[in-house]
């Protein structure tokens, strides 16, 4: 389980203690709600959570980049 965690590819983000209260509330929600953001990337609207737990990236932009589009 370790090795899986700290594979090459693998995301992670130091923030601050206030970021990660104001991140917490969409850390829940769906990929399908608050949909008002844009992908860094493509352009593709991305929601919430994508915003504050992908990066700023939609999944498929996400997987491409830290995971080599698996």
């Amino acid at each position: 389980m370790e090795e899986e965690f700290w594979k090459e590819g693998g995301f992670a983000k130091q923030i601050t203690k206030e970021d990660m209260e104001k991140r917490m509330e969409t850390f829940r929600m769906g990929h399908d709600e608050d949909v008002n953001y844009d992908c860094k990337e493509c352009g593709q609207k991305i929601s919430a959570h994508n915003r504050d737990w992908h990066d700023c990236l939609c999944d498929s932009c996400f997987d491409e980049k830290f995971y080599g589009g698996e």
